[in-house]
């Protein structure tokens, strides 16, 4: 994948033999694209947008229903494809082909597509052309391309700058069972686990009575509830005076009982630059450039209780496998601690995952640059996650005009349109 800034990164994908750049996001489990419908209201001259005039493949479906996030509303219809990425393709993937949006997001990013990669959902009813189920359908790549039970791993480099890898089919766990520590799934739409014992160093400051932890690789930093940033800044004003001497903690936690740790530069940088609008109420930074505290805030709930997203930093420092659900076996997460090349390490001590404790040096942080996927916006609003995902679904469903004048429809199979 490619690396922008070290806040975001792209992978290849073809839609209707048109070679575009998406968000392999494992905070969702639907294919959305970007169209030329959509024209300036979603940056067109940033980015390379899908053309469906340009592809003897293209079927629309009946549908069009908008997509409600914290960061704002995309208008999408229900469409078909043949979308091929690394060696696999399916000759008719639905998607949601964005015509028309109202997010700010979009003129500050580049991305053309978003590729969910979040646990299914068992039952799940996928899109498919002309399909009476569709009502309540959704648009599940995974699933149109068989991999709805396959495992998959993310790894990005250490180094500011480097590539991370999306691998397919990744057998590393049962190749490698002594090197890779399992676990288990809370949530059931999103890679969410039991975090405990958050220290900086060896003071404890979060999570002292359990709380949770979602995986996600497309969140910019870590993302943390505003409480624990206090606490965590509070902490380290109390250890540290520069924060550019070799000499930093670690941040350790539990994540289902196993010991992690990672490096002071996933929580410090040098900031410069100002967040962009529908970021300034999740980071704070100064317009110059500075060490600080470099950790993103939303405060929700899940079953678990409080909860952090842990976003690139955590990929950067473990070779995270997500597996999807397999016959009685239900999703889960592999881990092990990443080389400097994106390869499991295989001598580590058993039952732990720590680090090695090496300094890096802290990464240079341009503000402007950092992303929030829509999903945690979305949930960051609902003030729980499970609850999150099941209005989302309903504001599909029971959507709203835009502004602008566009008005959603949802258009029946049998012909009647309902404007709302």
């Amino acid at each position: 994948m490619d690396n922008r800034h070290d806040t975001s990164y792209y992978g290849n994908l073809s839609v209707g033999g048109q070679h575009m750049q998406g968000v392999f996001d494992t905070g969702s489990i639907e294919l959305v694209v970007l169209s030329k419908k959509c024209a300036s209201f979603c940056g067109e001259i940033m980015r390379t947008l899908y053309n469906p005039l340009g592809s003897p493949t293209y079927v629309r479906g009946n549908y069009s229903l908008v997509l409600s996030y914290g960061s704002g509303q995309l208008l999408g219809q229900e469409a078909y494809e043949k979308v091929e990425f690394g060696p696999f393709s399916a000759t008719t993937a639905p998607f949601w082909e964005v015509v028309d949006a109202q997010m700010p997001l979009l003129l500050s990013s580049k991305f053309e597509a978003i590729i969910g990669l979040g646990p299914i959902p068992p039952h799940v009813v996928n899109l498919k052309p002309g399909a009476k189920s569709n009502r309540k359908g959704f648009a599940v790549l995974l699933e149109s391309m068989n991999l709805s039970h396959s495992q998959y791993s993310v790894c990005l480099g250490k180094e500011p700058g480097s590539p991370g890898y999306v691998t397919w089919n990744d057998g590393s766990p049962a190749a490698m069972p002594e090197t890779f520590t399992t676990l288990s799934v809370a949530g059931g739409n999103y890679w969410l686990t039991k975090l405990t014992d958050i220290r900086i160093g060896e003071v404890p400051f979060a999570c002292s009575q359990g709380c949770g932890a979602i995986l996600d690789s497309g969140t910019s930093l870590l993302s943390i509830p505003s409480k624990d940033k206090h606490r965590l800044v509070s902490k380290v004003a109390q250890m540290i005076d520069d924060c550019r001497k070799l000499n930093l903690p670690n941040l350790r936690f539990k994540l289902d009982g196993v010991e992690f740790t990672l490096p002071p530069d996933s929580y410090l940088a040098e900031v410069f630059g100002l967040p962009g609008v529908d970021m300034s109420e999740h980071f704070n930074a100064k317009n110059q450039t500075e060490c600080q505290v470099s950790v993103m805030t939303a405060d929700m709930t899940s079953s678990l209780g409080s909860t952090w997203i842990f976003g690139m930093p955590f990929f950067r420092e473990y070779y995270t496998v997500f597996a999807q659900r397999q016959g009685r076996h239900p999703p889960r997460i592999h881990t092990a601690l990443a080389s400097d090349t994106c390869n499991p390490v295989t001598e580590t001590n058993a039952g732990s995952l720590q680090s090695f404790g090496h300094q890096r040096q802290v990464r240079r942080l341009d503000a402007s640059k950092l992303r929030m996927p829509p999903w945690l916006h979305k949930a960051r609003l609902a003030g729980h996650i499970e609850e999150s995902a099941l209005e989302e679904r309903l504001a599909l469903q029971e959507h709203s005009g835009f502004d602008h004048g566009m008005k959603a429809q949802v258009v029946e199979p049998s012909g009647v349109t309902t404007a709302v």
